[in-house]
């Protein structure tokens, strides 16, 4: 190995190392490009050579497959257990008046900020309240008081 061959060859471990601490999936393409870098190296060629196929090997295959990657890995539709909270009946452990923006229930051993939902916005429920979870929206459930939920 000369000189070149060995620095392609140390630059694509770096570029392999780097990806796996930080899995951006950037740093591999050129640690491909790098070893494609020394395969051209190695078979010859010259810095010019070397450094065309180590660009054109990292962008090809970055524009192939990166978007394909990143798709495959990042699905922002990532099912949860909340749906579940939506018709359990919990009880209120900080009145809950939307104006004050404040509110908290407890259904079973969970703590939930809790807020009315719009058709009872205006009314205030004081703790021991009893409410239905109508839905969940982020980390705050939307509630109406148990006597005002619809008959199954």
């Amino acid at each position: 190995m000369d000189q070149w061959d060995l620095t392609w060859a140390i630059a694509g471990a770096v570029f392999v190392v780097v990806e796996l601490l930080t899995v951006t999936f950037v740093a591999i393409y050129l640690g491909i490009g790098a070893f494609a870098g020394m395969i051209v190296a190695l078979a010859g060629g010259t810095v010019g050579w070397q450094f065309a196929a180590f660009a054109i090997t990292g962008i090809v295959l970055m524009l192939l497959t990166r978007p394909l990657i990143k798709r495959r890995l990042e699905s922002p539709d990532i099912p949860t257990n909340v749906n579940r909270m939506v018709g359990k009946v919990g009880i209120v452990t900080i009145t809950i008046d939307n104006d004050s923006s404040t509110g908290q229930i407890r259904v079973g051993t969970e703590y939930w900020t809790a807020r009315m939902i719009d058709e009872c916005a205006s009314e205030v429920l004081p703790v021991e309240s009893r409410v239905v979870v109508e839905a969940v929206e982020g980390v705050t459930a939307r509630v109406r008081p148990r006597e005002a939920a619809p008959s199954a």
